[in-house]
């Protein structure tokens, strides 16, 4: 989708490096969406990566838990020497908001904010948008009130769906399930009459292809997209000799998802580039 029109002339100013480190934090693999939408632009940018797949799913954790999450995320990036954050987890979007996420002191890009100023931009087609999230983003009412104030014309159909994230997270190897979680979230949609999907997750764009089996007829807006798009418009322009950035990625409980679906979106085998790390100890 074009996304250039989301840009604003109050975007975060952007460091004096010419080929800064990106820093990503996710429940687990859906950051992989966020951090491979920017690289496909931009594959000279230096990628920081944190998967805390011990404690995914965070759907369902109160939004106090998400905050205290992201916080820690958010300070280990920065040790790490992160110049740029890039959210790329929607449920601790949700619990931060943007202005304690501008507290860092660093440039940050979240998904709620970019891609409501890119709808913004856009001539409206659909007079009704679903928002599919988390348990946790849903119960927020952060995106919901972010959207019907940028786009009170249109109605928005929050929708959660439990399921999704932990089929991606199990590497969606099981189709029939995949699939079946799909006809169930999309069908009582399409007899709304609903076309457009907003992903209120990171995750779910990689079920898309089942939720497009159960309807070809859908269209779908992937913050992700937005967010890179606004990011790198912002930046200095790569070097001409430019070279692939250096990846360093972390999980605190790395799996074959979380390697599999990270060679899939960054374009390249990513084991030897990830490192466990546990910044959040395990909670129920």
């Amino acid at each position: 989708m074009d996304t250039t029109a989301a840009t604003t002339a109050s975007e975060p100013t952007s460091p004096a490096v010419s080929t800064p480190t990106i820093g990503v934090f996710d429940s687990g693999i859906g950051g992989f969406t966020v951090a491979g939408a920017i690289l496909r632009r931009r594959p000279d940018l230096n990628l920081l990566y944190f998967g805390d797949t011990l404690n995914m799913p965070y759907g369902g954790r109160s939004l106090d838990q998400l905050a205290r999450f992201a916080r820690n995320s958010i300070e280990f990036l920065l040790s790490q020497g992160m110049d740029i954050l890039a959210v790329g987890c929607n449920a601790s979007n949700s619990a931060l908001g943007q202005g304690e996420l501008k507290s860092f002191g660093i440039p940050v890009y979240d998904l709620v904010t970019s891609t409501v100023e890119w709808l913004r931009a856009q001539p409206q087609t659909s007079r009704t948008i679903a928002l599919f999230a988390t348990e946790a983003a849903i119960r927020s009412g952060y995106w919901e009130r972010k959207l019907r104030e940028a786009l009170p014309e249109v109605e928005i159909i929050a929708v959660a769906t439990p399921e999704y994230v932990p089929l991606t997270e199990a590497h969606l190897q099981d189709e029939h399930a995949n699939l079946a979680a799909a006809r169930m979230y999309v069908e009582p949609l399409l007899n709304k009459g609903v076309s457009t999907i907003l992903h209120g997750c990171t995750h779910y764009p990689l079920l898309q292809p089942y939720m497009q089996q159960v309807s070809s007829e859908l269209s779908f807006i992937d913050p992700a997209e937005c967010l890179a798009e606004k990011l790198i418009i912002n930046l200095r322009p790569p070097e001409p000799d430019a070279r692939p950035g250096r990846l360093r990625l972390y999980s605190s409980l790395p799996g074959e998802a979380f390697y599999q679906t990270g060679q899939r979106a960054l374009g390249r085998p990513i084991r030897e580039f990830t490192s466990m790390y546990i910044v959040n100890p395990c909670e129920d």
